[in-house]
């Protein structure tokens, strides 16, 4: 079954696409609110990766550091 709400042909001009775009981020339609729900999910799966990535390097620039300058006792 075909959307009706489909986009056009790429023959459309820039201000266009930007205002379906403007559309779009409006939140008013289901399509939009699609739209939005995806970026949301996009945006959290990226902050959840870069912070692994960052926790990552973190715990191998601890691993190469000496001890702390306690002595031991023997």
């Amino acid at each position: 079954m075909p959307d009706e709400t489909r986009l056009a042909p790429a023959r459309d001009t820039a201000p266009a696409r930007l205002a379906e775009l403007a559309d779009l981020l409006g939140g008013e339609s289901s399509r939009s609110k699609r739209f939005l729900g995806g970026l949301v999910v996009g945006a959290l799966a990226g902050a959840a990766i870069a912070g692994a990535s960052l926790l990552t390097r973190r715990r191998g620039a601890d691993a190469d550091d000496p001890p702390s300058a306690a002595p031991t006792v023997r």
